[in-house]
């Protein structure tokens, strides 16, 4: 009986060839489109899960609070938080601390500038599952002067040579030894939240305040992590810990008016949910708002598939009521119509899905190469996935079949025969209602691009309120030591770099706009009292930063080597002064504000510039004179030749510090990456909503072509009583251009109240306007009219002899 179904079926796709292909097209583009999405969302949420204990493991935060204010929420805690929650709480069964450093790596002619350094505790690798593949897990890693390489480190390094045993040499400033390489772990995998392509000794950091000692509370640039006993609530361990921690450290508290939190992080929510400090973070974390956005798409391209489908099959029902009614006269019962109805409607979404994994296959790489993702073929392929798309063509068989085999199967066969069935009101408006729910996404998704594209235009067309165009800025050396010495290389290094013709201007400094500001530090007015204090960004800076970069002084005057003074003075940014309670930029002038414990000078006061990205507010900073730094260097050039003028700057480098990979960027590139995920989401989701409305349309051209062809003999009566191709052609569109208007009314308020909400994100917005829902709707009247117009035209302008011979 099942054969003879798909077999039935399949001579009726074959007999409506176009429709079929309409059909097919369109569901297999919404099941790629799905897919494809799907394991985007899937990919994005699978961080950190690779890990066995995953559900039990969490990073320590770092909440900051001064005088009841919340200063800052950091990803990386003190060195004592981790040891404190060990010995003190049954619950907590192992802690794991990892500091991010950075520093050049040598062994023998080969020397590479290292990014991603961890300086990790031996728990680091018997907590995680990162697989060391040679060395012993329980000693690596412990002593002073350990190194644990990735394969990918060792290769680089080592060859074919064997790197257990040797040493190899690690420069940055402060460490600067030979290591001893101990192990070999597999490369991090992509998924992971922290990337590392070295792990040193955690006991090999020295700081001369010993700050890194586990027993310290301020120095907090240390990713802590812990494992947790099964069944712990974090909630409550979150309480516990907070009052364990008042009852020691409570008074210091009292009298220094801050306080310290340390609450618990699952990894797994790290890399789409955490917003911390960005410096903090080891990664550029996702966005849960994108990916979930992205998966409420996918789902919508397949629903306007389905309808599709729909409106399409129920739309045909009329043209096959003579096969129903001759089947119903030869006995056929209802069940096995609707069977037969219901497998042919499998038959589409079986082949449409064959056609949706080719499409997936040619795609996934451009989509990978858009979105930096290494998707891949195979995690469809996992049981996990396929239960799912399983149940997702399963479902979409049958919701999609359910309602065109139940109208077709219920046809009368009396009345079928006697040529007397019309179309049924009911089944009319569940047609017009599809049409409507497809043209409102199309509303939706026209005017969502729009908006989205428009914010982004919005953010980069900004006055930032400094220049970063023709800008080059050099990482400072990591192998000079850091000594007295060394003002005189960046002296030598900045007046070689003057002399050449690309060079307009030179400046050191601790940050540069793009680059977070991490140093903080409380400042107050000379005049209040301790309780006063207040948390501000910090930066050091050279005489000719702000000139540099075209900073805007509102009041007084810039740093001035001059001034002998000037060492005991600061400069604010407007919303610094503001902070500090000054009424205006004059207002500030002259008055004295205590920093890091000295009374200084407020010399200048800057206009507000963006340090960070339109989608932060300005913060208060305050500026030190600092003539030699070794963080950021940063080059103005002119000439218009800019790889010119980085291999001469290169070839100064290299004469002043040798040894030293020259690691730099364009200031205009580095402060555009944190637009990067908008970037991304915008060209993902306007690709994707042109194909939910490439779909739609798909849909219309069926269910338009067959209208006109329902109404043939019609138009060829209104053309012999004098109707024009014109007349006619408002007559078959004038139905579509009133569900149009239904879509537009609903869609307009209804897009407009979702993307309010996404903008609300943004410190700095655009307005969304009603040119855009005009552009939007104007679209929509276009294209639906465009794509009806083709069969309708033609329709009106077949010859009446030959449209009343129809039927």
């Amino acid at each position: 009986m099942l054969y003879s179904y798909f077999r039935t079926a399949l001579r009726s796709l074959l007999k409506n060839k176009i429709f079929s292909l309409l059909n097919i097209l369109g569901l297999a583009i919404g099941m790629a489109c799905c897919m494809i999405i799907f394991q985007y969302v899937t990919y994005e949420k699978s961080y950190d899960k690779f890990h066995e204990n995953y559900e039990n493991l969490y990073r320590v935060q770092y909440n900051y609070y001064k005088n009841g204010q919340n200063i800052f929420e950091c990803a990386a805690a003190v060195p004592a938080v981790g040891k404190a929650m060990k010995e003190n709480f049954p619950e907590v069964m192992d802690y794991a601390i990892a500091y991010p450093t950075s520093g050049i790596v040598t062994y023998k002619e080969k020397n590479f500038r290292e990014e991603k350094i961890q300086l990790a505790t031996p728990s680091w690798l018997t907590m995680f599952d990162w697989q060391l593949v040679r060395g012993d897990i329980n000693t690596v890693l412990d002593g002073p002067n350990k190194m644990v390489l990735t394969e990918s480190a060792a290769k680089k390094y080592f060859g074919t040579e064997d790197p257990l045993g040797k040493y190899i040499h690690w420069s940055n400033g402060w460490f600067d030894n030979e290591y001893l390489v101990t192990g070999i772990v597999k490369d991090v995998p992509d998924n992971s939240h922290v990337k590392f392509s070295m792990l040193a000794s955690h006991s090999s950091l020295r700081e001369p305040s010993d700050g890194a000692s586990e027993t310290a509370w301020g120095w907090y640039d240390h990713n802590t992590y812990v494992s947790l006993a099964p069944g712990t609530n974090p909630e409550e361990f979150d309480r516990k810990f907070d009052l364990y921690l008042h009852e020691i450290r409570g008074q210091e508290f009292t009298d220094r008016d801050y306080r310290q939190e340390f609450p618990l992080q699952a990894i797994v929510d790290i890399h789409l949910n955490s917003n911390l400090l960005q410096e903090s973070e080891p990664e550029e974390n996702g966005d849960a708002q994108s990916v979930y956005f992205l998966g409420i798409l996918a789902i919508f391209i397949l629903v306007i598939a389905w309808v599709n489908y729909i409106n399409l099959a129920s739309a045909k029902s009329m043209e096959r009521a003579k096969e129903v009614g001759v089947r119903k006269v030869l006995g056929a019962y209802k069940n096995q119509l609707v069977k037969q109805f219901i497998v042919e409607s499998v038959l589409v979404n079986l082949l449409a899905a064959a056609v949706s994994l080719g499409i997936v296959a040619i795609v996934l790489p451009y989509f990978n190469n858009l979105t930096n993702s290494p998707l891949s073929l195979a995690l469809i392929f996992n049981s996990g996935t396929w239960i799912l798309i399983i149940a997702v063509f399963l479902s979409g068989a049958f919701l999609s079949g359910i309602y065109p085999a139940f109208v077709m199967s219920s046809f009368k066969p009396i009345v079928v025969l006697k040529g007397k069935l019309t179309g049924s009101g009911g089944g009319a408006y569940l047609r017009k209602g599809l049409v409507v729910f497809q043209f409102l996404a199309s509303v939706f998704l026209i005017a969502g691009t729009l908006i989205v594209y428009k914010q982004l235009k919005f953010l980069k067309a900004q006055d930032l309120g400094f220049e970063m165009s023709e800008t080059l800025v050099i990482k400072g050396p990591s192998v000079v030591p850091i000594d007295s010495l060394y003002n005189n290389y960046v002296l030598g290094f900045k007046n070689e770099s003057m002399n050449l013709s690309n060079i307009a201007g030179f400046t050191t400094s601790t940050n540069v706009p793009g680059n977070e500001i991490y140093f903080t530090r409380g400042s107050k007015r000379a005049e209040e009292p301790e309780s006063a204090f207040k948390t501000m960004y910090n930066v050091a800076m050279d005489y000719e930063y702000i000139p540099n970069y075209g900073i805007h002084l509102l009041a007084g005057r810039n740093f001035q080597k001059e001034f002998r003074t000037d060492t005991a003075a600061v400069i604010l940014n407007l919303a610094g002064a503001q902070y500090l309670g000054f009424t205006n930029a004059e207002d500030a002038i002259g008055k004295k504000v205590t920093h890091a414990g000295i009374d200084k000078e407020v010399v200048g006061v800057l206009d507000n510039y963006n340090q960070m990205s339109l989608k932060d507010n300005v913060s208060p900073i305050i500026y030190f004179p600092q003539e030699i730094n070794s963080r950021f260097f940063s080059l103005k050039l002119q000439g218009g030749n800019a790889t010119r003028a980085v291999e001469e700057v290169k070839n100064v480098w290299q004469r002043f510090f040798p040894g030293n990979p020259m690691d730099y960027f364009f200031l205009d590139s580095f402060f555009n990456r944190q637009y990067a995920k908008e970037d991304q989401f915008g060209s993902v989701f306007s690709i994707f909503s042109g194909l939910a409305i490439f779909i739609s349309c798909l849909g219309l051209f069926g269910l338009s072509a067959f209208s006109a062809l329902q109404r043939t003999k019609e138009i060829g009566i209104r053309k012999v009583l004098g109707a024009s191709v014109p007349n006619i052609l408002l007559l078959l569109s004038r139905e579509y251009i009133w569900l149009i208007v239904i879509s537009v009314v609903i869609g307009v308020p209804l897009t407009y109240w979702i993307m309010d909400n996404w903008l609300s994100n943004f410190a700095y917005r655009t307005n969304i306007g009603w040119v855009i829902f005009a552009m939007a709707a104007a679209l929509v009247f276009v294209v639906a009219l465009l794509t009806v117009s083709y069969q309708t035209l033609r329709s009106a302008r077949a010859n009446p002899s030959n449209t009343l011979r129809y039927e």
